[in-house]
């Protein structure tokens, strides 16, 4: 009887530390902790301000309630964080801050990279400019074929929205914070010519749609299909606008099938060579 109890009073000291609390549940958690699985999705920032973001598809449709004619004025951003927080103000025709804002509508375009912000406005301050913030590379104000004036921000990463907007002054408030989709193409960019879709090197069918925007002369976009150098289709379209802003256009186009190069430009008024982009896209 003494020899068990000694060998009781072993196995219960070898069970403790030295303040003689058990050590099992401190083993347990190390072998937990080093196996726990680790996350490839960027962390959720959370941005100042109320209102749930929004990825993909429509983000916000937002009801104006002054009179029409009103001019997109200063476009301005800021970055806090990994937020960033774009500001449009709006003026009226004579110049002063309006009192209030137009109809917006807010979506990102199907590629995902493309922010789209339409705007029920007569005129615009700004044509184009350059961000390069963590989120958004750059921006442009469109002439869309509907009328109305858009701002496309050409992400430079996946993000998330949402928008608020404030009366006296009338101004739109976006933020932004890192997505989680990734873009399906990138937008491919000219002096002259932007194409939004479709992306460079991406598969398409053998009839697809154009959408992009330039500021061609008279607005006219030369459209010019390759083959293995030879010429398939040549065309041209005509865009919403070239001599206030960018101008949308739209051209649905039937392809030869395998791999082809497509041109959009313009000829050059000196010795008529082209002048644009060229995209390279594999036809199924």
């Amino acid at each position: 009887m003494r020899s068990t109890g000694a060998l009781l009073l072993v196995l219960v000291l070898a069970g403790c530390n030295d303040n003689g609390v058990a050590a099992t549940s401190s083993t347990s958690a190390m072998t937990s902790t080093s196996s726990a699985p680790t996350s490839t999705l960027p962390p959720v920032v959370e941005c100042p301000g109320v209102g749930d973001f929004e990825e993909g598809g429509g983000i916000a449709d937002i009801e104006g309630e002054g009179p029409p004619g009103s001019t997109i004025g200063r476009i301005t951003w800021d970055s806090t964080d990994l937020c960033e927080t774009f500001l449009f103000e709006f003026e009226t025709s004579e110049g002063a801050p309006a009192t209030s804002v137009p109809d917006i509508s807010i979506a990102h375009l199907e590629s995902f990279q493309v922010l789209r912000i339409a705007m029920d406005v007569d005129d615009a301050v700004v044509t184009d400019q350059l961000v390069e913030t963590n989120l958004v590379d750059r921006l442009y104000v469109v002439t869309a074929l509907d009328g109305r004036i858009v701002v496309d921000l050409h992400l430079a990463a996946p993000a998330a929205a949402r928008a608020r907007v404030e009366s006296s002054p009338g101004r739109l408030t976006v933020d932004l914070r890192p997505g989680f989709v990734p873009f399906e193409g990138t937008s491919t960019i000219g002096q002259r010519v932007v194409l939004v879709s479709p992306a460079a090197g991406t598969e398409v069918d053998s009839v697809t749609q154009l959408l992009g925007y330039s500021r061609t002369f008279e607005a006219n976009v030369t459209v010019i299909v390759t083959r293995q150098g030879v010429v398939a289709v040549e065309t041209s379209t005509t865009a919403a606008d070239s001599v206030e802003r960018w101008g949308e256009f739209r051209l649905q186009l039937g392809l030869p099938p395998g791999d082809v190069t497509v041109f959009l430009g313009e000829e050059s008024p000196q010795d008529g060579s082209p002048q644009g982009i060229t995209v390279d896209l594999s036809v199924s």
